[in-house]
């Protein structure tokens, strides 16, 4: 269907097939979860994060976590509130200093 759709718009806009470059679609697989790559630093927060993940799709309950996941999923959840604070924060005072210079 994406290349009925591109043969459409070439046809319309009378583009050669050769101009233009599609990205690998290997990389593009490889790339996907990059962000999640990156931030994984240990094993051990691989799997917190996995229990974050199982938790919110339901797969699994508050009462099936131990005492010890439980205080790290905690942790965790308190850490990405900080986390959003701070960004929020910062993206405050940026909007606060452009508005700043705009008057």
């Amino acid at each position: 269907m994406l290349e009925k759709i591109k043969e459409f718009f070439k046809n319309i806009f009378g583009i050669k097939s050769q101009q233009y470059l599609e990205a690998p679609k290997e990389e593009v697989q490889k790339n996907a979860n990059f962000k999640e790559k990156v931030a994984i630093v240990s094993e051990t927060e691989k799997r917190i994060l996995e229990l974050q993940r199982d938790f919110k799709a339901g797969v699994i309950e508050e009462e099936d976590l131990s005492e010890e996941d439980f205080q790290a999923l905690s942790e965790l959840y308190e850490s990405q509130i900080e986390k959003a604070k701070e960004a929020i924060k910062n993206y405050k005072s940026r909007i606060l200093s452009v508005k700043a210079s705009l008057s």
